[in-house]
């Protein structure tokens, strides 16, 4: 069963003045609802707040009568307002559920002031930056989503940068927030989250939870999708940044400590061949006996085959890490005069460097050559094998990817609904099997 939230902007809502009994059955009446119920799991709700309720149940009664839940924030009096659900179900029964009086309240932060709450949230989760435009109640919310991320899940955001953006535009519909790296065995970032204005725009009417869990705004679930990409990915991110780390090193370059940041540059320099041909030719003119020159042909010969490879590689095919073994042996064998130590060992760099490559491909790359990570593929088998339905969200029917943010997210916030979706997709969840595969 999907996930039916839904969210309306209610313009100019007023409750009726006076507001009783009788006044909320004619609106009943009218509204052509066969039953109305109203209920507050946590307590009793007082009069006034009951007729509210069912007078609100009625006046929202979608026409023509189709069965749909929206999770709402409601006036309940004239100064109060509450986090009401509205569920329209089979043979025009509804029910008004009180989640919660007030707007959703997640936990007071360390500080509400931006900088130090910025500066917190960085120390906190190992982001890399906290960069654009926030206002002090979006830096909370971002509080608030991160701090509902399991313990385990956290490291997946050290290195992050998190950005505030006016506007997401794209093909991929991602226009509140979206977690984006690049894709390759050498990169130097750990990735990016962006949120955008639009991912804020309906705290004021609606919200998430609420009855088996707290409710929270909807930004929370939203970032928490995002955090969902992040978590999916945070291995394959992870040994592309250490990749790149080690060949910046490699080549004698300044060593970057987990999770800095490796400048992309430098990573585009370190891991190309690093060979003066105008340095290796003067040293041919001056070769003292037969075995020099043994040892220069071999030499040459295996930079040739290199610069072959170099060639292959930049029209997509890339050689096997059992061929690039036995060639670096082949080259530190026949190769050994202190001469041309410096070409040699750069050879070895070189097979070194590759050899990292071809492990990620075969990691993070499929035989088609498409990206995936071995968590996705793991939920991707589950997901086929238990034939669990795509469709939580509408959204989530996009991609196998998308699915896996969703129901991570709505894990966290509503784990029910999870559960009223597929139990085993909620099991997958709780047992911590989406972490597998990394």
């Amino acid at each position: 069963m999907p996930i039916d939230y839904t969210f309306v902007r209610l313009q100019g809502l007023r409750l009726p003045q006076p507001l009783n009994a009788d006044v909320a059955a004619s609106m009943v009446k009218t509204s052509g609802l066969a039953s109305t119920d109203v209920t507050f799991p946590d307590g009793a709700l007082t009069e006034p707040e009951r007729h509210a309720l069912t007078w609100l149940l009625a006046a929202y009664a979608p026409q023509p009568y189709s069965k749909q839940t929206n999770h709402q924030i409601m006036p309940l009096t004239a100064t109060t307002v509450g986090q009401v659900i509205l569920t329209y179900g089979d043979n025009g029964h509804a029910t008004a559920t009180l989640a919660g009086r007030g707007m959703p309240a997640g936990v007071e932060p360390p500080s509400r002031d931006p900088a130090q709450l910025k500066q917190s949230l960085k120390d906190t989760y190992g982001l890399a930056a906290i960069t654009g435009v926030w206002t002090a109640e979006q830096l909370v919310r971002l509080h608030d989503a991160l701090r509902l991320v399991p313990v385990a899940d956290r490291p997946a955001l050290q290195g992050v940068e998190i950005q505030r953006v006016g506007t997401l535009t794209g093909p991929d519909g991602h226009n509140k927030g979206r977690f984006s790296y690049e894709r390759g065995p050498w990169t130097g970032s750990l990735g990016t989250l962006k949120l955008a204005d639009a991912i804020f725009q309906e705290d004021e009417i609606g919200f998430y939870g609420g009855v088996t869990s707290r409710a929270c705004p909807p930004s929370v679930r939203d970032i928490l999708h995002e955090v969902g990409h992040a978590v999916e990915s945070a291995p394959c991110r992870t040994d592309s940044r250490n990749n790149a780390a080690w060949a910046v090193e490699s080549t004698g370059g300044q060593r970057y400590r987990s999770p800095e940041r490796v400048p992309q540059d430098l990573v585009t320099e370190a891991v190309q061949l690093r060979t003066d041909n105008d340095a290796l030719n003067r040293l041919g003119t001056q070769l003292p006996n037969s075995a020099a020159t043994a040892e220069y042909n071999a030499l040459c010969d295996a930079i040739e085959k290199v610069q072959e490879w170099i060639v292959d590689g930049e029209k997509g095919t890339y050689q096997q890490e059992d061929a690039l073994v036995r060639f670096k042996n082949d080259v530190t064998s026949k190769v050994t005069q202190a001469t041309w130590r410096s070409f040699r060992e750069e050879v070895v760099r070189w097979c070194d460097a590759q050899i990292l490559e071809v492990r990620w491909r075969a990691k993070y790359k499929t035989p088609q050559g498409r990206d995936i990570t071995p968590c996705l593929r793991n939920f991707v088998t589950f997901v086929s094998k238990e034939n669990v339905g795509t469709d939580l969200t509408p959204y989530s029917r996009t991609s196998y990817g998308e699915l896996f943010a969703e129901a991570y997210a709505f894990w966290i916030v509503d784990p029910g609904a999870v559960e009223k979706h597929d139990p085993r997709l909620r099991a997958f969840f709780d047992d911590s099997r989406y972490r597998r595969g990394d």
